[in-house]
């Protein structure tokens, strides 16, 4: 099983810059690193405080030059509003500089302003992804492309950098979309959920509906699946309550972005309240914040009932300042992690 730090880069607060959101970034990724951690993911995201992010493959090349070990990736390169050459040969550029220390998540996209602000249909989005994916997978694999589809028509090109291995990345895809999860299959893919702050039982209908349409297109078993979790590791009575506050207006904030119109004060978005939304104290009894033993017990109990093989792991929600994050961190690394392996290792033997 592999953990990953998730970096989705938003602006908590207005005292905030995005030079200062970057840069945290980059110390958090290092001390990932340091930790142990497998991975780190990079959001990309356009218009909004959700994310300063708007190229992943830009964040992760620049934090390939601070690191030597960790892998890097985008979580996820929202391919149909990208040229997908363009995406290839950055593709390649990444995994030649980082030494093949690539993971490559695509995805649909969702946030109807992104794809009206670049002016691509959001209705075209699945069939852009699926004939994006086939001329990236031809660039990094054959140095070739010659694809004469319905959204993209490119005559035969040469490509001058391909991956190291001359195969594709480790790949990862997110989105239900059976047609996308078919294409998963064929290229050995592992399909993505965001649990965020719901508990195991809840969110085992979302994995059972992303194994249905697996089995549907022949996907062998047991299924990789990758989860993102939101997390927080602390004893201090008032971070955890701000912790909460912070899961709350990520979710409130996460479903506004799906509107036509997402409520924004320039880019800032504005958290509007939405119905069933969970309470600050349920938050503090369900969500995984608090101590290191707490935290671990109830991944654990999730590992047991929905088998992810990744975890994508996100810290950086709260508002806290800097070094109480990176203080949460170093908790998960050091008094987290070592449990989860162990206990991921454990369910590998009783397999």
């Amino acid at each position: 099983m592999q953990f990953a730090l998730f970096n989705l880069m938003s602006l908590n607060h207005a005292g905030e810059t995005p030079a200062a959101v970057l840069a945290n970034t980059v110390r958090q990724v290092r001390l990932a690193e340091e930790l142990g951690f497998d991975a780190a993911w990079f959001a990309e995201h356009h218009f909004s405080s959700a994310s300063v992010c708007a190229s992943p493959l830009m964040m992760a090349m620049h934090c390939a030059a601070v690191t030597s070990r960790i892998r890097l990736g985008p979580a996820v390169v929202v391919l149909p509003l990208h040229h997908p050459l363009r995406v290839a040969q950055e593709v390649a550029m990444l995994d030649q500089i980082s030494g093949g220390r690539v993971l490559l998540g695509f995805g649909p996209g969702h946030q109807p302003h992104e794809f009206r602000s670049l002016g691509v249909p959001l209705e075209s989005r699945h069939a852009r992804l699926l004939e994006g994916w086939d001329i990236v997978e031809q660039a990094l694999t054959t140095g070739r492309v010659h694809h004469l589809g319905t959204e993209y028509r490119i005559e035969d090109t040469p490509v001058v950098a391909r991956t190291l291995s001359g195969r594709m990345p480790p790949m990862f895809v997110a989105t239900s979309a059976p047609a996308v999860l078919a294409r998963a299959v064929r290229a050995g893919a592992t399909p993505m959920i965001s649990q965020g702050y719901r508990t195991g039982p809840q969110a085992a209908p979302m994995r059972d509906g992303i194994l249905a349409a697996w089995r549907a297109a022949g996907g062998a078993e047991p299924m990789p699946l990758g989860i993102q979790r939101y997390l927080f590791v602390t004893e201090d009575a008032a971070e955890a309550r701000q912790a909460a506050e912070g899961v709350l207006a990520l979710a409130r904030n996460t479903l506004s972005l799906r509107a036509e119109a997402p409520p924004r004060d320039g880019a800032r978005l504005r958290p509007v309240p939405f119905a069933g939304e969970p309470e600050i104290d349920w938050l503090l009894e369900h969500a995984l914040i608090g101590a290191p033993e707490r935290v671990a017990a109830q991944l654990i109990a999730d590992m047991r009932l929905l088998r992810p093989t990744h975890y994508s792991l996100y810290m950086g929600f709260s508002g806290l300042p800097a070094p109480a994050v990176e203080r949460a961190l170093r908790r998960f690394g050091t008094e987290v992690l070592p449990r989860l392996r162990a206990a991921a290792d454990d369910m590998a033997l009783a397999a």
